[in-house]
């Protein structure tokens, strides 16, 4: 089944997608993941969760994600504990260091970025200035269930 967009929606939303992807490739860590940075972003905004709740939010198998949680817990940057609520589980939390880390990385994506939107002219700049606003919106909309 087609649907049908507004008009420009498509355009607005290819151009969104080109950017975060160039956003990544152009501060990639080595030895890290996209799933890894991710994940370690989730738990820094969102808390702590059970390793299979991350699986399914990340879209990795639970066994990958536990190789993945095995591998940042060995490098401090999460820990886990029980689940409180069910004893058969753990709730993975983020650390200091991992905290770190995600600032770290985000500080570079907007040196990059800075870097790029220097070289724009002003009057682009002062486009994606006024747009701010709805782009904050955008990012702050809960995922569709």
């Amino acid at each position: 089944m087609i649907t049908e967009t507004k008009p420009g929606l498509d355009e607005l939303a290819g151009c969104l997608e080109r950017l975060v992807g160039w956003l990544r490739r152009s501060t990639p860590i080595p030895g890290y993941s996209v799933t890894s940075r991710l994940t370690l972003s989730r738990l820094e905004g969102d808390g702590p969760a059970r390793i299979s709740d991350l699986a399914r939010l990340e879209g990795v198998t639970q066994p990958a994600m536990t190789g993945l949680v095995n591998r940042l817990e060995g490098e401090g940057l999460v820990t886990r504990s029980a689940d409180p609520t069910d004893a058969r589980a753990a709730l993975v939390t983020i650390t200091a260091a991992g905290r770190e880390f995600v600032e770290a990385r985000r500080a570079e994506r907007v040196r990059v970025l800075s870097a790029r939107i220097e070289r724009l002219p002003d009057a682009d700049r002062a486009a994606i200035l006024a747009a701010l606003p709805a782009l904050d919106r955008l990012s702050k909309l809960p995922d569709p269930a």
